[in-house]
């Protein structure tokens, strides 16, 4: 299952739970579900409607879940997809139809055949029975956790210590244990994903694009090699693709990138800016946000870098208005006051019911200017 490594206790568990509920049916059918998974499943896709971070927007779930039809028809029919506004790469599937995708790994995809192939991939997981057989080494473990727990517990009893803890590690490292797949089911997974990728039609050389981009966050060399010789020869096609990806992410991407800035990762977050902007589109917007990951890193020359990104940002029609606030403070602490006084001036006309407004005039008043 695509995940970013250890995003968290609460990120891994969801990921366990999705993985635990999955089972290799070619279609949705309850009767032929284990009555614990279907409950779990229901369980698991109950919490994210209810959840503060579920993206609402009707088209970009459409989106997915049409992307998701393609490299899976005969899941089709069942399938509902949701996607949720967490930084995470992550995907998964539960046996009932659900489908959840994450805006971290929207995000990182960079067209649509990469999409398709993670899709693909998670299904593919599905199809080899990957889930069950995790599901199966969980409860192996979770039992041997159990046991380790009742023996501290007893000698604690004994000797009149609180060794509870051992118990609270056990059962967490075998939760966490069951966070990854193995190098082999991987594998595996990656060709039923590239088979469906090529079946439905898709750019072949996406799968392999993608693991290359992913390679810092430990996909291994093998996958990648992998699949660059079954993706050799690549159709054309592939810039419809990623415009469609990239139209479908557009009305979210200011906000998934502020969303994505918060985790403070800022090496990760110029990479994420500089694949996105190698596609020549969102100028406006991305430029704005690698003059954000500088204003926040605070390295020596990183005020300048700022500087630079917001003014070349400002030149494009989609950059969020913010950008000549964020420059005029930036020109200001950089003793520049003219040019600051001229951004903070283009900013309280270009947006004059903002909330900082009065900020921003004292900032101007204090600069000599009005």
């Amino acid at each position: 299952m695509t995940t970013a490594r250890k995003e968290g206790l609460r990120s891994a568990l969801l990921t366990g739970a999705l993985a635990g509920v999955l089972t290799a049916q070619p279609a949705f059918a309850r009767q032929s579900t284990p009555e614990a998974l279907w409950t779990a499943a229901e369980a698991a896709e109950r919490d994210a409607r209810r959840s503060s971070e579920l993206n609402a927007d009707p088209a970009l779930n459409a989106y997915v879940r049409d992307v998701a039809c393609r490299v899976a028809p005969e899941y089709c029919v069942d399938l509902r997809v949701q996607v949720m506004d967490r930084p995470g790469f992550h995907a998964g599937m539960a046996p009932n139809g659900y489908l959840e995708v994450w805006s971290g790994l929207l995000l990182r995809v960079g067209s649509e055949a990469e999409l398709a192939f993670v899709l693909g991939h998670e299904i593919g997981h599905v199809d080899a029975n990957h889930p069950v057989e995790q599901r199966n080494a969980l409860k192996t473990r979770l039992g041997a956790a159990m046991a380790v727990g009742a023996v501290a517990s007893a000698a604690g009893a004994y000797y009149a210590v609180d060794l509870s803890a051992v118990g609270d590690m056990a059962r967490h490292g075998a939760v966490a244990a069951s966070d990854d797949y193995s190098l082999a089911q991987e594998i595996e997974a990656d060709r039923i994903g590239f088979e469906r990728l090529v079946k439905a039609g898709y750019d072949p050389g996406a799968a392999a694009d993608l693991w290359r981009s992913r390679q810092d966050d430990g996909i291994a060399a093998d996958r990648v090699t992998a699949l660059e010789t079954l993706g050799a020869a690549s159709p054309e096609g592939w810039r419809r693709e990623r415009d469609a990806w990239r139209a479908a992410i557009r009305p979210h991407l200011a906000g998934w990138l502020a969303d994505d800035l918060r985790r403070r990762d800022f090496e990760g977050a110029l990479a994420l800016t500089a694949r996105l902007e190698r596609d020549g589109m969102d100028a406006g917007v991305l430029g704005f946000h690698r003059g954000e990951i500088y204003r926040l890193r605070r390295e020596e020359g990183d005020a300048e870098r700022a500087r630079d990104a917001y003014l070349a940002a400002s030149g494009y029609t989609d950059a969020p208005v913010a950008v000549w606030r964020e420059l005029g403070d930036v020109q200001a602490r950089l003793g520049r006051n003219a040019e600051a006084r001229a951004a903070w001036r283009t900013y309280l006309e270009r947006a004059p019911t903002a909330e900082d407004r009065w900020i921003v005039e004292d900032s101007l008043a204090a600069l000599g200017g009005s």
